[in-house]
């Protein structure tokens, strides 16, 4: 694969020339304004990476909630330390039915991020769809690659099943699940996972899933995204490799479910109602339609939609993005609909 920097790899990274004329032109002037200068992820030491501050610039601010907590849950199926979770509560008086609540995954690629990272898209969720919503601080790769992200997702949803619910006074009949990126290919696997044990985790009503990752033996050879957008800003399929090599070392395991929600052979007929978001000019675009139309196939109601002129991360920029803001809109409006 090619780098992206058509100049080496050291910053300035000019967007490239097969990408930058079909870019959204305020995406264009807030990269050449802010991150052009900036060293590229892939070509730094993670430790750097995860220091460096700011996962992705260009958010909008946090809004206030009635309250936010940080809770350690125990294990019950796996083995490692107790997961980390960020509960966020909206303002004014519980329904009497218990709250609504989502359970919702962050991006990274599995190996950046953590339970700060996307705070404005939960204070969003929480406040405008009026849910309590649960942050999942999973652990990351390369220190704890493969499966120990989907084991902390697991062991979140039978704390809630077990414990929460009552713990945190909320609805179990009102259970949504999502996330973006990473996040999202963690809530599409949770889907599945929780048909092999409908007594042990909650009942999802719908499936939020942005920018998600489907499936990890996608290549620019083999997967139309992946070759449109092998250059693009932001996740470059370089960059995607980086990440996936750190979270599945091991090939043989890149066409595992677990790892490749979009391979699972069984269960896409009892899957939630989804909401999917993808970027018109993301290497994940193709794997993200695939997995909506997918569903659709099976009976399952599911919401495609394309952010025209948009790379990955245009969810994490809705302070200067306008498709940012609109998708954290179509989640709020999702959650309603099913929560009403």
């Amino acid at each position: 694969m090619s780098s992206i920097n058509e100049a080496g790899l050291q910053p300035p990274y000019p967007l490239h020339s097969s990408i930058k004329d079909k870019l959204d032109p305020a995406y264009v002037s807030f990269y050449n304004a802010h991150i052009f200068d900036k060293q590229q992820v892939h070509l730094q030491p993670v430790s750097a990476s995860r220091t460096s501050g700011i996962l992705i610039p260009g958010g909008g601010p946090k809004l206030p909630v009635g309250k936010t907590e940080d809770i350690q849950i125990q294990r019950k199926e796996t083995e490692g330390p107790d997961v980390s979770i960020r509960v966020f509560t909206p303002e004014g008086e519980r329904p009497v039915d218990g709250w609504p609540v989502m359970v919702y995954y962050h991006g990274g690629g599995w190996v950046l991020g953590n339970i700060e990272t996307e705070n404005t898209v939960c204070t969003n969720l929480c406040k405008r769809a009026g849910c309590v919503v649960i942050s999942v601080d999973y652990r990351l790769a390369p220190e704890d690659p493969y499966p120990a992200a989907i084991h902390d997702s697991w062991e979140a949803l039978l704390w809630l099943q077990s414990t929460g619910f009552s713990l945190l006074n909320l609805n179990p009949s009102k259970v949504a699940i999502g996330g973006s990126s990473a996040g999202g290919n963690l809530a599409a696997i949770m889907c599945h996972k929780a048909l092999s044990s409908p007594s042990l985790v909650p009942k999802f009503k719908t499936q939020l899933l942005i920018v998600p990752v489907t499936d990890n033996t996608a290549s620019p050879s083999s997967t139309p995204s992946w070759k449109e957008n092998e250059l693009s800003p932001a996740l470059p399929a370089e960059k995607m490799m980086w990440y996936r090599r750190h979270y599945l070392p091991d090939e043989k395991t890149w066409a595992e479910p677990e790892a490749s929600p979009l391979l699972y052979e069984d269960g896409w007929g009892e899957q939630p109602k989804a909401l999917v978001v993808v970027g018109e000019l993301d290497v994940l675009r193709s794997e993200g339609q695939e997995y909506a139309e997918k569903l659709k196939r099976n009976g399952v109601e599911a919401d495609l939609k394309v952010m025209k002129g948009m790379p990955h991360p245009f969810l994490a920029m809705d302070g200067v993005l306008q498709q940012g803001r609109d998708t954290i809109t179509f989640m709020v409006e999702a959650l309603k609909e099913v929560f009403a």
